[in-house]
């Protein structure tokens, strides 16, 4: 077992992404940026690396701390030694000392996508189930009228796009509350593209963004964030804003658009399927109190 964040943990969280999940369900978790951050000596982070009897490794879990949350995420390839669900829970059990040494509130282990075994064991571990997550996808290009946007500038947009995305996301557990580091670190991903953050004006006042991600490996387009201004509210411009960022990946040569919903989210996932949307996946997470 691995308890820091070395090279060995960075390269098996990679070769687990790769052998774990098809690549459709792959994502940018262990991206460059991620494995330079947490080289870092003052980045909170944790990981555990379970080994086969081979000497493969077979699973990974690795987590950060985020507004009082370690938040755990798991990778757990299919293989003839060990079950998912053992491989998870002794991968939770080596990691519970380096859990306690956090400075956290609440322990967070989420499944992306999530599966029967997740749930037996965090129901083992005492978890709950706080949040499942609809990942959406639709055929590309969309036939809905899209609004009239221009791109985001660096250097001169920041604080405008904060103050819209902190008013529209007021309540929202991760995009609320984005301070300027919070930004810049999502600028610097490499999913960011230069022209991928679209913003809406109405008499010199951003009413509203979309904020969208590309993922090369899976030639997906995600709509990342659609954020609208409160003081905009109630005039229909969601979707019209979605279609907006759309049509920018469409631009860019894309076939699949993507985005994430809150499952018990209705109103929301009834509006995407008028746009083509359909579930393709859900993430699920789940936590407990680490007092």
């Amino acid at each position: 077992m691995v308890t820091d964040a070395t090279d060995e943990v960075i390269e098996a969280a990679r070769h687990l992404l790769q052998h774990a999940l098809p690549i459709e369900d792959r994502d940018d978790r262990f991206s460059d940026v991620w494995a330079d951050n947490i080289r870092q000596p003052d980045v909170d982070f944790t990981a555990a690396l379970v080994c086969a009897p081979t000497g493969h490794p077979v699973g990974v879990l690795t987590g950060t701390t985020f507004r009082g949350r370690l938040q755990l995420d798991a990778l757990v390839s299919k293989n003839q030694w060990w079950g998912e669900a053992d491989v998870l829970d002794q991968m939770l059990a080596d990691l519970g000392p380096a859990i306690e040494a956090h400075d956290v509130d609440t322990l967070e282990l989420w499944g992306r996508p999530s599966f029967e075994w997740h749930s037996l064991v965090a129901a083992k571990h005492d978890m709950q189930r706080v949040r499942a997550l609809h990942q959406m996808r639709c055929s590309l290009p969309v036939e809905a009228q899209a609004l009239t946007t221009r791109a985001f500038v660096r250097g001169e947009d920041e604080e405008l796009l904060r103050s819209v995305n902190n008013r529209a996301f007021a309540n929202h557990p991760d995009q609320g509350n984005l301070s300027p580091a919070d930004l810049e670190e999502k600028l610097a991903e490499p999913w960011n593209r230069e022209g991928g953050i679209r913003l809406h004006e109405r008499d010199g006042v951003i009413a509203g963004f979309c904020w969208t991600k590309i993922h090369e490996a899976q030639g997906l387009g995600e709509i990342y964030a659609i954020g609208v201004d409160p003081d905009f509210h109630g005039q229909g411009l969601g979707v019209p804003m979605t279609a907006s960022g759309l049509e920018w990946l469409t631009e860019q040569g894309l076939r699949t658009g993507m985005l994430y919903v809150e499952a018990d989210n209705e109103p929301a996932i009834r509006t995407y399927r008028r746009l083509g949307f359909d579930v393709a996946r859900t993430d699920m997470a789940w936590e407990r109190a680490t007092a």
